[in-house]
């Protein structure tokens, strides 16, 4: 039988009163897998299952008893009911609580895939203390009824201007116990400015840090290198060490061009210290992009080559009741936290916070759609100097109001994907970038057959073990 290797359904009729799910099945080596969409859960079927499948979603199909409790086990199958119509709701504005201020747009390094025109996004300037304290302000007063704000600090490099950073942290801290807030503060950073004085002051304000860095020494010299065009690692590894010895949960992050090998890169800053690790492919410039408008795919063979291998990784180490090998692991997997929307059955309605609960303030105190879009006129939400935002295009889920979005299975993982990337792909922040749509569909695929050839023992080991956390009970607060 000459059969797919992916077959995708919405809700399919198969008798009077019994429907198969919307599911998503592929091939991968010979086996079959199912994606519950809507349940956001995974499973291996067999041949016979498989071929059933693809009968009753080509075809009207009426299933024998045998093959209908057989789906049904496999939780395939639900009864139709008639569900009257909803009356729809006005969205409310979901509450700022998370900002990303620009203390500075100017930076040191002059890194070639920089996606804010070498930190300046396009009018470069420095961030005033008196801009910085409303901006304080004005967080405190869009969080409304929540008790916790987040303040992050972004640039350029934001180090550039410590003693602005000193000075907010200061004065925000004084403000939330003034209006019985809570705060806490994380920064991005490109690890050239780590000394002594700056990582004391991180360490004593439990700032989370970002260290924006490529791993390797060829690739760091070459991709991020001083604005004088000198390479930065030999100068910046020593910085980075003493962090990292100072607060061993430090996050690095590297960006990859072209097809650099991932593993290569993550064994790079595994040498150095980093044991939490992320990468992602580099982001085009919404500046230089104006320019040129020829629209390029991301190169993603690297992501996905890395991606393929996690599978037989995780199955491995699990298998052997690793768990110190899975805990180095799992900080360094593209694949972790699909494997646990997997395994909790969690669902996305948006990507990230752009546009809800997280804004970008540049350093005059324009507020953008996060710090990506900042010096993008046509991306700015308001100021902090005002009260209102035009934000109410974003908050609608592209889960549900995006045809493209919908009609897809990784909708609930992906959601619809970084509104800058697909700006820079597509020109939209709601047409869904082609290249990153194929990576995280496959994302999610591996993912699935990952959790599919996991016994219940093997997901107990993993929760013992806490390599993954518990899934949520649904009547917890």
């Amino acid at each position: 039988m000459n059969r797919s290797d992916k077959i995708y359904w919405g809700m399919k009729y198969i008798m009077n009163q019994t429907v198969i799910k919307p599911c998503h099945m592929f091939n991968h080596q010979g086996s079959w897998y199912v994606i519950n969409i809507e349940e956001m859960s995974a499973i291996a079927i067999d041949d016979e299952t498989a071929r059933v499948i693809e009968k009753i979603t080509s075809d009207d199909a009426v299933l024998d008893s045998h093959i209908e409790e057989k789906l049904k086990k496999l939780g395939l199958l639900s009864e139709r009911k008639e569900e009257p119509p909803k009356n729809q709701k006005e969205i409310e504005p979901v509450s700022i609580v998370n900002m990303s201020l620009f203390l500075t747009q100017s930076c040191n390094l002059k890194c070639v895939y920089c996606y804010g025109e070498g930190g300046e996004y396009g009018t470069g300037g420095n961030m005033e203390e008196h801009t910085a304290w409303q901006s304080v302000d004005w967080l405190i007063e869009q969080s409304g009824k929540m008790k916790k704000v987040h303040i992050g600090f972004f640039g350029g490099e934001p180090f550039l201007r410590f003693p602005l950073m000193k000075s907010v942290v200061e004065y925000a801290r004084k403000r939330v116990s003034e209006v019985e807030k809570k705060v806490d503060f994380y920064v991005t950073t490109n690890g050239t400015l780590l000394d002594d004085e700056t990582i004391a002051f991180i360490k004593e304000h439990n700032i989370h840090v970002m260290v924006s860095f490529d791993g390797l020494k060829e690739l760091q010299d070459a991709q991020r290198p001083y604005a004088n065009g000198k390479g930065s690692y030999d100068s910046i590894v020593p910085g980075i060490k003493k962090l990292l010895e100072a607060l061993p949960e430090t996050s690095g992050h590297a960006v990859i061009v072209g097809d650099t090998d991932t593993g290569l890169v993550k064994d790079g800053m595994k040498e150095i210290g980093f044991t939490d690790i992320s990468i992602t492919p580099a982001s085009k410039s919404l500046f230089t992009e104006e320019q040129n408008k020829t629209k390029s795919a991301r190169d993603t063979r690297g992501f996905l080559n890395a991606l393929e291998e996690e599978v037989e990784t995780w199955l491995s180490l699990t298998r052997n009741r690793d768990s110190k090998g899975l805990k180095s692991f799992k900080d360094r997997s593209g694949l972790y936290y699909v494997i646990i929307s997997l395994l909790h059955g969690s669902k996305k309605n948006h990507a990230c916070g752009a546009g809800l609960g997280l804004a970008g303030v540049s350093c005059s105190g324009d507020v953008y759609l996060c710090h990506r879009f900042v010096g993008r006129e046509e991306y700015k939400l308001g100021s902090i100097f005002e009260k209102e935002l035009k934000r109410e295009e974003y908050q609608k889920s592209p889960v549900k109001g995006n045809k493209l979005c919908t009609a897809c299975f990784a909708r609930y993982y992906c959601a619809g994907g970084c509104k800058h990337d697909n700006v820079g792909a597509c020109g939209s922040v709601s047409t869904p970038s082609e290249d990153m749509c194929r990576m995280k569909c496959r994302e999610l695929e591996l993912a699935a057959i990952t959790v599919s050839r996991l016994t219940s023992e093997d997901r107990a080991f993993l929760v013992e073990q806490e390599i993954v956390p518990p899934k949520p009970c649904p009547f917890d607060l």
